[in-house]
């Protein structure tokens, strides 16, 4: 890590420790949480209470922690430097407090008289605890006695002491069996108190990822996530929404896993109210039963929405109940959440409390496939990610292309490994590569002969082997799609689109090797459809590393242009790529110009070609070189040589078709 973060780290951590003995660090703790969720790193951070009782200054165990988390955090997404720098602006010039009373009212640091530089006055004294006072069941109290849970036949005569919540049975005389029974009765709540609901986060600051929109791949500086593309329920849901907002209710987005109905919600939500509404996003099963208090007192003026991603995980007497919901209702509270479609069946219908609370609410249903004009819509957008949607989708929808990307990609990547799938990797990078040639529907001997470019794997692999590589290739992930798709009436392979799109704009994967060019073009050639697809896609890859003098791509575009009977240019790019020094050009071309007639021009080439790989080099150098030796030897014969002759007669003997002079 560069030093630069390693300081800001270090800064962050502390500033962290002094926030948590402040009024704000339910706010700050809130931030960070959001920030640490985007990268996977929000379990369990918090390692300091929000209330006191933490032994102070904290353990160096806790102060490391936070230092790498956040070293961790600023690596994954350098983009949260810019909050960090501002908690450390906010708390970092601060000495280390000791207890929470050195701070005022509004959250200042205090001096040791109390006085407060940023309110200008004093700090008033902390507000004493309200009154609490007792009352029993089964008997006359008087004094202090121990509580248990049966007495039998006990005097007790004490001095009445009173200390605090407790039973007291003082001067009481009992015969049998006693249960003391204690009431706390507390004062009322200060009327200047500030409603918790205040402190909810306000909706312009909350990200999507925090709000349970699936996270997508990315490149580079992107965002975390694509733009939103409006569905055609966008209309009815935010309507639905601003009139919750102005009488409160139940909104329930519903549809299939990955239909993207998180993403609609939040988008109605965003177009329906103001920049500092407050919300309430709990996790799944928190306890909903005190969000009467958190609102009582709430500025009349403002919005506060409850957001309830995957509702059935919010359902329960813990939960949001029939009552909860009446209650919330009257306030004007909007209740936003989201349901899988067979979630919502499953609780909507029948007497159960749940379908109370469903029954109130108002649905729209998001279908996980895309309708025509939604997709002229996403045809529309710029972003990468959303454009290889529209293209390398398939049958899916457009939000599980999104999100089973990823999982899929990281999957591919990791099966190299000698103890994963290595063969079922090797089947897999070949459909791949075969898709950035062009050809997206593989028969499986063209996998193979493909997957043999990159390795010994397949050359140690029986059939059963294979057969158990293309079966973990194929296996649905989350019921969505496997790596590779088989059509079973055409006998062919399809890679999922999304590793084709990552494999394109990753900058880790190889450029496809060559001979998988040459393979591909063989193959083609005997299909005009899947011909101009490698045809198009070796123009648009390829022309661009030529350009930089790239042997491979010369070589690849000259026998494509031989592939189109177009000889001069086959000849032209050919030449470039054997100049270059691509053994396997110099082959081609030595061949090429062989089979031209054109011997002199080719022996060079074919003579370089000897050192790589290119099949029957050898042969055909020697019947070059037999065409030359022929050629010279008839016309020594002509003018009257015998030895020539001879030579003619021997091994020498041209063959029946020989080739022209060259």
């Amino acid at each position: 890590m560069e030093p630069e973060l390693e300081e800001l780290a270090a800064s962050a951590a502390r500033a962290l420790l002094v926030a948590s003995r402040t009024p704000r660090w339910r706010e700050v703790a809130l931030r960070v949480t959001l920030l640490l969720r985007e990268v996977g790193l929000h379990e369990g951070w918090i390692g300091l209470p929000t209330t006191g009782g933490y032994e102070w200054p904290p353990s160096r165990r806790i102060m490391e922690e936070w230092q790498g988390r956040m070293g961790r955090l600023l690596v994954s997404n350098p983009g949260s430097a810019a909050e960090l720098r501002g908690i450390v602006a906010e708390f970092g010039s601060w000495d280390v407090p000791a207890r929470r009373a050195d701070f005022c009212p509004n959250g200042h640091l205090v001096g040791a008289s109390g006085w407060c530089p940023l309110c200008a006055a004093p700090t008033p004294a902390p507000t004493p605890a309200p009154d609490t006072t007792n009352t029993v069941s089964g008997g006359t109290v008087h004094g202090a006695v121990i509580q248990s849970r049966e007495i039998d036949s006990v005097v007790v005569n004490t001095a009445p002491v009173v200390a605090g919540d407790h039973v007291d049975f003082g001067d009481g005389t009992f015969n049998g069996p006693t249960i003391g029974v204690q009431y706390n009765h507390y004062g009322p709540r200060p009327d200047n108190a500030p409603a918790a609901a205040t402190g909810w986060p306000r909706v312009d600051q909350l990200r999507r990822l925090a709000l349970g929109v699936r996270p997508t791949r990315r490149f580079g500086d992107e965002p975390s996530l694509p733009p939103y593309v409006p569905r055609d329920c966008h209309g009815e849901l935010t309507g639905l929404v601003a009139q919750a907002v102005a009488g409160g209710g139940l909104v329930v987005v519903t549809g299939e896993p990955l239909s993207g109905k998180t993403m609609t919600a939040w988008a109605a939500l965003r177009g329906a109210v103001a920049d500092d509404t407050r919300v309430y996003a709990p996790d799944a099963g928190a306890d909903l039963r005190d969000l009467p208090a958190r609102l009582r007192g709430r500025d009349a003026k403002g919005t506060y929405v409850v957001w309830l991603d995957d509702l059935d995980g919010h359902l329960g007497e813990h939960g949001l109940t029939a009552g909860l919901l009446a209650h919330l209702t009257h306030e004007g509270i909007l209740v936003l959440a989201t349901m899988n479609d067979e979630a919502y069946d499953t609780h909507r219908f029948g007497g159960s409390p749940a379908s109370r609370v469903l029954s109130a609410a108002r649905t729209v249903e998001v279908p996980v496939q895309w309708s025509p004009a939604e997709l002229a819509r996403l045809a529309q957008a710029d972003d990468p990610r959303l454009v290889d949607a529209l293209r390398w989708r398939g049958e899916r929808g457009v939000g599980e292309f999104l999100v089973i990307g990823p999982e899929l990609w990281d999957e591919w990547r990791r099966a190299r490994r000698p103890a994963a799938q290595p063969l079922g990797h090797l089947l897999v990078r070949a459909a791949i590569d075969l898709a950035r040639c062009g050809i997206e529907d593989v028969p499986e001997e063209l996998l193979e002969a493909v997957c043999a470019v990159y390795g010994s794997v397949l050359e140690d692999a029986d059939s059963e082997a294979v057969d158990q590589a293309l079966s973990w290739a194929t296996e649905p992930r989350q019921g969505i799609t496997g790596l590779l798709v088989s059509d079973d009436e055409r006998g062919t392979w399809r890679v999922y689109g999304s590793l084709v799109a990552d494999a394109v704009r990753s900058t880790d994967i190889a450029p496809v090797p060559l001979m998988v060019w040459l393979q591909a073009l063989g193959t083609a050639e005997d299909d005009a459809l899947s011909f101009d697809a490698v045809a198009e896609a070796a123009r648009r890859i390829l022309t661009p590393r030529a350009a930089q003098e790239d042997g491979d791509a010369l070589t690849a575009l000259g026998m494509l242009a031989a592939a189109e009977d177009d000889e001069e240019g086959a000849v032209e790019w050919l030449r470039k790529a054997a100049d270059s020094g691509s053994l396997v050009g110099a082959g081609a071309l030595g061949d090429l110009l062989f089979f031209q007639g054109r011997d002199a021009e080719a022996i060079p080439y074919l003579e370089r070609a000897v050192a790589g790989d290119w099949p029957d080099v050898e042969v055909t150098l020697g019947r070059a070189h037999q065409n030359r030796a022929v050629h010279y030897l008839r016309r020594a014969e002509a003018s009257g040589n015998a030895d020539a002759g001879r030579r003619l007669k021997g091994p020498l003997a041209p063959p029946d078709q020989g080739s022209a002079p060259g």
